[in-house]
């Protein structure tokens, strides 16, 4: 039974990589995937065309014109982080629209991506230890939201 079971669980694993395993896409193809009809394809070309080295110079305009009108929430974050990673001096009012608000979930999302922006324009260090909750409740930013 226990080998059965590993050669099983390999045997899941290998179908499981061969399937997600698939050429990278281009950058083009990645800017492309922003306007796909599928809230899941754009939140994951957002988040494809995020690097340790920053996002594509050819990605910026796009991100920008596509969190302009984009309504999923988890999609606008996505594009928000990417943003914030390429520390475009446009992505930082985006940043700033999403950050006072009541959803946790666009908080934590602004707060990253506000991080990424604040490292990409060296006004951070990379390492840098951030305070828990950090940044409600810092000056300009709006408090900390109560605990549910």
């Amino acid at each position: 039974m226990r080998v059965s079971t590993s050669l099983l669980l390999t045997s899941a694993i290998a179908l499981a990589t061969s399937i997600g395993c698939g050429k990278p896409k281009t950058p083009a193809e990645l800017v492309a995937d922003l306007r796909s009809p599928s809230a899941e394809e754009r939140q994951h070309a957002a988040d494809d065309l995020r690097h340790d080295d920053g996002v594509p110079p050819e990605a910026i305009q796009p991100l920008l014109q596509a969190e302009q009108s984009e309504q999923v929430p988890k999609v606008i974050g996505a594009m928000l982080i990417t943003l914030g990673r390429s520390g475009v001096p446009e992505a930082k009012p985006l940043i700033d629209a999403h950050i006072n608000t009541d959803d946790r979930d666009m908080r934590r999302w602004a707060g990253r991506a506000l991080k990424y922006w604040m490292i990409a324009n060296h006004q951070i260090d990379k390492d840098y230890k951030f305070p828990d909750g950090w940044p409600y409740g810092t000056p300009g930013f709006p408090p900390k939201l109560p605990d549910k």
